[in-house]
């Protein structure tokens, strides 16, 4: 969707384990002893923000104190623990530590390992940048078979094109080889993506299913009448996409290929196709739905600000209340939009394993590779 040049940027929009200690027999008729549960200390939950004076607060959580740690950091999220530089010794019952950034201008990952064997590595799932609001990492969420999905080698985004020199030089540095562009041939022109040494431009057939008229033109005909027709809008827009899913079928192939791993994909603002994509590629990982719906509407968070800077612009351009509302929930992302396409997903197919078997041609060979590609 092509949208007005108020609009353009924004629019388009653990465990336990069980240890039985018996107890020396002293004779035939000695009992054993009862088993005795042993607590594995493992982290629940780990993550990392920037504060609003650029330090990285980096926090997380255990399910027993997991004595004395040490966090180490690098720029690249593989073998930290034997090429990380270290940045904290700390006791883990701290639950967190805020650092200065080790190193400004490039993507930095953390490994917190304790004396009990514990380890999560962690990193922001905003990447740093200034023209880019949407750019985030697909790393670090957990499977229903128990593992992780890995940092740094899955990227979601916007458009590229107002990336600055300094925004460019930290892409360059995060390890992508892919670049995989869902937009029309219209929003390309309007935005072309830069070309960035080390990393391929890959278009997608994203033309036909998904494509939308400019929204200035749906709103002078009357198409964005309220917020329900926006909703709609959005939804049979999801449902779409799982109906026709081409695209989405190259992402899968893409992703197969090794020379791809350090892939980013990105539409126009990193929320529609490029969140039904990143669902796709989560679910297809083994991430459950309530997380892949979770990632998907952090578009709401990572897009609040520049969203809300369109809509004070149309306030000044339209007085009808109603097509303000209707913009404002075609510029963000609901439970509905995604919903839609889950649904269509189960109702078309039978489930989403189902959806991805026969509707995108991922073989169980294929989504086995994928994961020991992916996850760890």
């Amino acid at each position: 969707m092509k949208a007005s040049k108020v609009y353009a940027a924004t629019v388009l929009a653990a465990s336990l384990v069980l240890g039985a200690v018996a107890a020396p027999a002293a004779s035939f008729a000695a009992p054993v002893a009862a088993s005795q549960k042993t607590v594995q200390g493992v982290f629940t939950q780990a993550s990392v923000e920037r504060t609003a004076d650029g330090k990285l607060s980096i926090r997380w959580k255990s399910n027993i104190d997991l004595g004395a740690a040490k966090i180490l950091w690098s720029t690249s999220p593989d073998n930290i623990e034997k090429n990380g530089k270290q940045l904290k010794r700390i006791n883990a019952n701290y639950n967190g530590y805020a650092a200065a950034d080790p190193k400004p201008g490039s993507r930095v990952y953390f490994y917190i390992k304790t004396s009990s064997g514990a380890s999560v590595t962690v990193a922001e799932r905003k990447v740093n940048l200034q023209g880019a609001f949407n750019f985030r990492d697909l790393g670090g969420y957990k499977t229903t078979d128990g593992k992780t999905v890995k940092w740094g080698k899955l990227f979601r985004g916007e458009e590229l094109g107002h990336l600055t020199d300094a925004d460019i030089k930290t892409v360059q540095g995060m390890g992508i080889q892919s670049n995989v562009d869902y937009r029309t041939d219209a929003e390309v022109n309007a935005m072309p993506d830069p070309v960035i040494p080390g990393i391929k431009n890959i278009r997608t057939d994203a033309g036909n299913a998904g494509s939308t008229a400019d929204l200035t033109s749906m709103i002078s005909s009357g198409q964005m009448k309220d917020e329900a027709t926006a909703v709609q809008m959005m939804a049979g827009f999801n449902k779409q996409m799982v109906d026709s899913p081409k695209f989405y079928v190259q992402l899968m192939e893409l992703l197969n290929d090794p020379d791809n791993i350090g892939l980013l994909q990105h539409c126009t603002a990193g929320k529609d196709r490029t969140g039904l994509g990143s669902a796709i590629i989560l679910l297809t990982l083994g991430v459950d739905e309530k997380t892949v719906m979770e990632d998907y509407l952090l578009s709401n968070v990572y897009r609040a600000e520049a969203n809300k800077k369109t809509i004070e612009a149309l306030k000044a351009q339209v007085q009808d209340e109603n097509v303000v509302a209707a913009v404002t929930a075609l510029m963000g992302v609901q439970k509905e939009f995604l919903q839609a396409a889950i649904d269509e997903m189960k109702a078309k197919y039978g489930s989403i394993d189902a959806f991805l078997e026969k509707g995108l041609g991922i073989t169980t060979a294929e989504r086995a590779k994928l994961k020991a590609m992916y996850t760890e």
